[in-house]
């Protein structure tokens, strides 16, 4: 039996995931994902290229000491609707400081950028240097509190920061202080770093890795009562929260449903950019299968991605299906948008939508 026949009737990218869930049951997962053009002043338009699935994901350097820009589109279920911002801080003219914050409906988040500073070792101790002048600041994890401390002499007092691993100014409880080694320059403005082997809170608006609290908590006890009696079924008390990829304080409380405001302040030159999500009728996936009826599936707006940088909006979409045995269940999908948008499509001082 071949592939299934797949029609998509939207304008958006759309791709079919064939996976297990935590019980090892077969299903298949709907993905579309719609990529939109935003003006400075705010006009949301169709992108002429649409961007395809990414199920790899695209990591900002080596995938095994970098954060994620674009996280695995993989999951099969996200509960509630992840909101994430790439780009940089930018300030019009050099500063030491600045505060960007991002808000996309009910959820929002502020951080505070600051120039390089780095730690100096002095008579009395560590100390804090001046800060340098910026115009224009990454906001990714590796600029923010977090990293590995190999300092210490001993390898079992090598640790790192589990909510951040590849950030910077960790310092560990039998760490030695490194002359001129980095400070966050993106921080939780309630809780700064103030001194060597102080502690702050990881602060961004990206992607959290697998591997990273609080979303590794979720993921389960891979212990030998695992490896006896479940593997390589997921764990019992695997949690669905593990999907939720987004930022600490950016995971909506529900699905988003378009029409919600978006503003970030300190990303652009005009310093505000707004906009509106496009009011959109969620993606219909018709699922025909070899056994039984067509399953009529309705997604879930799940992932929301602005990216200031470009100045372009990505949102997802998803929803699954139990098969009876597997992908060869399958023998025809059909994607349906009710008011998806025309290819282009000119927009105003608002989306067209």
């Amino acid at each position: 039996m071949g592939h299934p026949t797949i029609e998509n009737l939207t304008p958006f990218a759309f791709a079919p995931l064939f996976i297990a869930d935590e019980e090892g049951r077969p299903i298949v997962v709907t993905i579309v994902k719609g990529t939109f053009d935003v003006s400075a002043e705010g006009a949301v338009t169709l992108a002429e290229e649409q961007i395809d699935i990414d199920f790899a994901g695209t990591p900002y350097g080596d995938p095994a000491k970098s954060s994620y820009r674009l996280e695995p589109e993989t999951a099969f279920i996200k509960l509630a609707t992840d909101c994430a911002l790439l780009g940089h801080a930018v300030s019009p003219s050099p500063r030491i400081q600045m505060h960007v914050s991002f808000r996309v409906g009910p959820v929002s988040k502020t951080v505070r950028v600051t120039g390089d500073r780095v730690f100096k070792k002095g008579f009395w101790g560590a100390s804090i240097s001046s800060t340098t002048r910026f115009e224009k600041v990454p906001l990714i994890y590796e600029r923010a509190f977090g990293g590995w401390d190999r300092t210490a002499k001993k390898e079992a007092h090598h640790s790192c920061e589990p909510r951040n691993p590849v950030g910077v100014g960790f310092a560990a409880r039998h760490g030695k202080l490194v002359p001129d080694s980095p400070l966050p320059n993106v921080e939780d403005p309630r809780r700064p770093l103030t001194k060597f082997r102080g502690r702050s809170t990881p602060a961004g608006f990206g992607f959290i890795s697998p591997d990273w609290q609080p979303r590794a908590q979720y993921a389960g006890t891979y212990d030998e009562a695992w490896t006896k009696n479940r593997a390589p079924l997921l764990p019992k008390d695997f949690d669905r929260r593990f999907f939720q990829a987004a930022s600490p304080g950016l995971v909506a409380p529900g699905y988003l449903r378009g029409d919600e405001e978006v503003e970030v302040t300190g990303t652009t030159p005009e310093g505000r950019w707004a906009f509106q999500v496009p009011r959109l009728a969620a993606p219909q996936c018709t699922v025909v299968t070899r056994f039984g009826a067509d399953r009529e599936l309705t997604t879930n707006l799940d992932t929301v991605i602005v990216d200031s940088d470009a100045r372009r909006l990505i949102l997802i979409w998803r929803t699954y299906t139990e098969l009876r045995s597997g992908p060869h269940d399958v023998s025809a999908m059909t994607i349906t948008s009710a008011n998806a948008p025309a290819p282009i499509v000119v927009g105003a001082s608002r989306n067209t939508f």
